[in-house]
């Protein structure tokens, strides 16, 4: 059963996040990011700046490691050159079995990209409409009048499935799956927190949703939908969707920590997808975000909608887009962003247009350590 600190954590998933920008670091050249063939890899040629400003940032993160504060592996890219790669820590805690480069984390809430290209996908084939009502593809759903677009910028109003499914007297050894909770949530009808679009209300259980209604448009299960239109495609072979029928067995799937050493234990929500489920590593995210950058899986055009800004105010710092945060610096330079908490996981990947800027921290040892992003930029000198 979930804790009363696990839900609390996975409930602030994304809103606790500290993010930073890079313009310019360096490292050497990365052999674990392969060639593909259809995503373009450029070789790395760095510049003596870009190799001290890595130096500085190798450093920042050696720092948090050597004071217990950060366990994990970062990556970082401009331009399509990978400039630093690097592993922080340990996969055992107790055996101190050392992390790799392709270690494999629970990336928890920025699983949400992910489903929210699967839906811009169908969108882009014709086969839904952003405007679309929930009831378009489960009938019976008590919430009237939601469509897509309230779904996937957070302004359903939708309850958080989590608390209503962890109060629920069912027997919690036997795990639940989006059609489950899609059932229960038909057959209790539990009250919303707003009426849609009323405002932005941060929602695991609409995008939970939207992986469900990727389950009844495909005709897929959805992690099977995800490897053939998504993982495939942009050879993504380490990345998987969290199947509670046939885990995943691997040396690279590491451990996560709650806090210290205190193991994360697995449990009856953890089949739920949509929201979170997805497992990846440095080397896949990043063929995800320059299969993003190369329009490989999906048009530039859709793909900006997901990178739009949908809450009323529209003069705010920081908005959603769909499945994305977006924030804009004091130049007016755009940010990209999500973070992810789950089970003693913390993930952030953030995107930088502009200059096609990557960063990508995996942990899997959560604390309240936030990455200082002034102490960043100050490294790289802006």
């Amino acid at each position: 059963m979930i804790n009363q600190v696990s839900k609390r954590v996975f409930l602030l998933n994304t809103f606790g996040v500290i993010f930073f920008f890079v313009s310019f670091i360096s490292c050497n050249q990365s052999k674990e990011i392969k060639s593909n063939k259809k995503i373009k890899i450029e070789e790395n040629v760095l510049s003596s700046k870009q190799k001290k400003s890595a130096e500085l940032i190798d450093n920042y993160f050696q720092n948090l490691f050597d004071k217990r504060v950060f366990n994990g592996n970062v990556l970082i890219a401009q331009n399509g050159k990978v400039i630093l790669q690097k592993s922080y820590g340990y996969t055992d805690i107790r055996t101190k079995e050392p992390l790799k480069l392709n270690s494999v984390f629970q990336l928890g809430s920025v699983s949400k990209q992910f489903t929210a290209t699967a839906i811009l996908q169908l969108y882009e084939k014709g086969e839904l409409s952003l405007q679309d009502t929930i009831q378009r593809f489960y009938p019976d759903f008590p919430y009237k009048n939601i469509t897509i677009h309230e779904l996937l910028c957070h302004r359903s109003g939708l309850m958080n499935y989590i608390y209503f499914c962890d109060d629920l007297p069912i027997d919690k050894s036997i795990p639940l799956s989006n059609q489950g909770v899609m059932q229960c949530l038909t057959d209790s009808a539990p009250s919303v927190y707003y009426p849609p679009n009323k405002r932005f209300n941060y929602s695991n259980t609409g995008f939970m949703v939207l992986a469900s209604i990727v389950e009844k448009v495909s005709g897929m299960h959805f992690r099977d939908y995800m490897k053939k239109f998504v993982f495939d495609p942009l050879r993504m072979k380490d990345t998987y969707i969290y199947n509670h029928n046939a885990p995943y067995k691997s040396s690279l799937l590491v451990k996560g920590y709650e806090y210290g050493r205190v193991e994360a234990n697995p449990d009856f929500l953890d089949g739920v997808v949509g929201d979170k489920g997805v497992y990846s590593n440095l080397n896949d995210l990043y063929l995800w975000d320059q299969g993003l950058y190369q329009n490989i899986i999906i048009k530039k055009t859709t793909l900006d909608l997901a990178f739009g800004a949908y809450g009323k105010r529209k003069t705010v710092r920081e908005n959603y887009g769909y499945g994305w945060r977006n924030y804009y610096l004091p130049d007016s330079t755009k940010i990209i962003y999500h973070g992810g908490w789950w089970h003693g996981f913390q993930s952030l990947l953030i995107r930088v247009e502009k200059d096609h800027s990557t960063i990508v921290v995996l942990k899997n040892k959560h604390n309240k350590n936030l990455i200082d992003k002034n102490r960043i930029l100050e490294y790289l000198g802006e």
